[in-house]
């Protein structure tokens, strides 16, 4: 249990590796002074990147070499990054290792986790600190520099933890499938969670905080954000998931509408709003025995159409107050009900 939290932290310190540069790559590189390029790097990456991931996770639940997959993503990361003078194959190639990594880890992760959500949360949360650092300062030469270097470090001591093991490279491969259930009750729970994440996306886009105007005040919401996330999953674990989705969606309800204005009451809220995220995964996850890649996979590419609906929502601030209401009030019904399932079923 020991090694596979250290192999989780390690995985953790990638995560936040890989996004960086992901993001800083694309701002530095991809996002030029043309009015076309920008669309189909935004498009394009955010399809690559979190559209396939449940395609990827199938992929990954099937052929079972996630640990390799983790070492194949950063080539391919690393690669892109390398290959910033060349648009559409570095757009390709980023991409592609983001959505590998992510399912490939986000599966690691989650069979490591034992059925805690502490794991989930602390793996969740670095990316949003890598994305805002890549993206505020990937003017500065120097950023990529450093963002490879420690992936290469990170992922050589990542392949010294693993090269051992029977399987993780060489070895013949098994495939092995499951069936999973679509049973209509299951399917619906599914989908409610896949809803339930999408809102998180949407109002994470649609929340718009006036005074974070300087990159410094930028960051601290990304770092509240990760706090958020991590803390989720610990306070699940100590807690229960019914008390931590009450105080959570509660809390960054009332600071959300009533003091988002304020820079204290912002970044409560945001951190509140973000501890659901591993309680998700980990629902979702529970409602496919087996496909852990794949409903990481699925969480992550709901995020893409959340975030713009969010983008097109900024247009009408005067609904923020009823849309932020309602979406919280279902994703607290629908999180208790879920759990309800899940414990149901593990009795039976």
């Amino acid at each position: 249990m020991k090694r596979l939290t250290q192999e989780v932290l390690v995985l953790t310190i990638l995560h936040m590796l890989v996004d960086g540069i992901c993001a800083a790559t694309i701002y530095a590189s991809l996002y030029k002074d043309n009015l076309l390029l920008p669309k189909i790097v935004f498009v394009g990456y955010n399809v690559l990147a979190f559209m396939l991931q449940p395609l990827m996770g199938i992929m990954i639940d099937t052929y079972k070499k996630e640990r390799l997959l983790v070492l194949g993503s950063l080539a391919l990361v690393i690669m892109g990054a390398l290959l910033g003078k060349i648009p559409y194959l570095c757009l390709l190639l980023l991409g592609l290792g983001n959505a590998l990594f992510h399912t490939s880890a986000g599966k690691i992760t989650i069979k490591s986790s034992n059925n805690k959500l502490s794991l989930l949360g602390i793996f969740v949360s670095l990316g949003v600190i890598g994305l805002t650092v890549g993206m505020l300062y990937s003017a500065s030469s120097i950023l990529l520099v450093i963002l490879i270097i420690l992936t290469l470090i990170t992922g050589g001591c990542f392949y010294f933890m693993n090269h051992r093991n029977k399987g993780f490279l060489f070895t013949e491969q098994i495939v092995t499938t499951h069936v999973m259930s679509f049973k209509n009750k299951n399917l619906l729970i599914i989908l409610g969670i896949i809803v339930v994440v999408m809102f998180r996306g949407m109002i994470g886009k649609y929340t718009i905080f006036h005074w974070a105007n300087q990159s410094y005040l930028i960051l601290f919401v990304a770092i509240a954000t990760a706090l958020g996330k991590a803390l989720g999953g610990i306070m699940a674990d100590k807690v229960g998931i019914k008390a931590t989705i009450i105080i959570s969606g509660v809390g960054s309800l009332g600071l959300l509408l009533f003091a988002r204005n304020t820079m204290i009451g912002g970044l409560l809220g945001i951190l509140l709003f973000n501890m659901t995220m591993p309680i998700t995964l980990y629902l979702l996850y529970k409602r496919m025995p087996k496909y852990e890649a794949t409903a990481f996979g699925l969480a992550a590419m709901i995020l893409f159409p959340g975030y713009v609906i969010g983008m097109y929502l900024q247009g009408y601030p005067v609904l923020y107050n009823l849309v932020i209401s309602v979406a919280t009030i279902v994703t607290i019904i629908f999180v208790i009900y879920s759990i309800k399932e899940v414990n149901e079923n593990e009795v039976s």
